[in-house]
């Protein structure tokens, strides 16, 4: 059974890959919710080798929408008995478009970055603040006719404090 020839991605022309992203983003839009992109500015002291960043600073934020896509419960390991203890380890995964993030972003930032937090003003009355762990650029691959995607899927876990 062959596939439909009036529904082939793969050999679309520029106007249905730009529907297909404006279909995308304006889905984030309407169902996702508004949060804060603050990206690390302190790229000088940042370990390549191990990944650590010991001064981490953060002086801008930039609005962005995103969708979570589970919004039922926190994923990851959650709570975890460790050496150094109870761990709780809550983390989230969202989606940000691309369009919406290099039209927001500065000309340095090409796609979200490990290490960055992202403020979500509406979770628990007051906000909370999340790192990135993990940012994917090949969620779907090759689904609607391209091979890089339309949008980032970030898993988020909670920030951390110190010092």
């Amino acid at each position: 059974m062959p596939i439909s020839p009036y529904f082939n991605n793969y050999n679309a022309k520029y106007n249905e890959q730009r529907l297909f992203e404006d279909l995308i983003t304006e889905s984030i839009k309407i169902m996702g919710f508004d949060s804060f992109y603050l990206p690390n500015d302190n790229d000088q002291s940042r370990d390549l080798l191990y990944g650590e960043d010991p001064l981490k600073t953060f002086t801008t934020a930039f609005p962005v929408e995103i969708y979570p896509e589970n919004v039922m419960d926190y994923g990851g390991d959650k709570e975890l008995f460790s050496k150094f203890g109870l761990e709780i380890k809550n983390q989230i995964t969202i989606v940000l478009s691309k369009r919406s993030f290099a039209q927001r972003m500065p000309s340095f930032l090409v796609r979200p970055r490990e290490g960055d937090l992202l403020y979500i003003p509406f979770l628990n009355g007051t906000g909370e603040l999340y790192e990135i762990k993990f940012t994917s650029q090949s969620k779907d691959f090759f689904m609607l006719g391209r091979k890089s995607p339309y949008f980032y899927e970030l898993e988020l876990e909670k920030f951390k404090y110190s010092q």
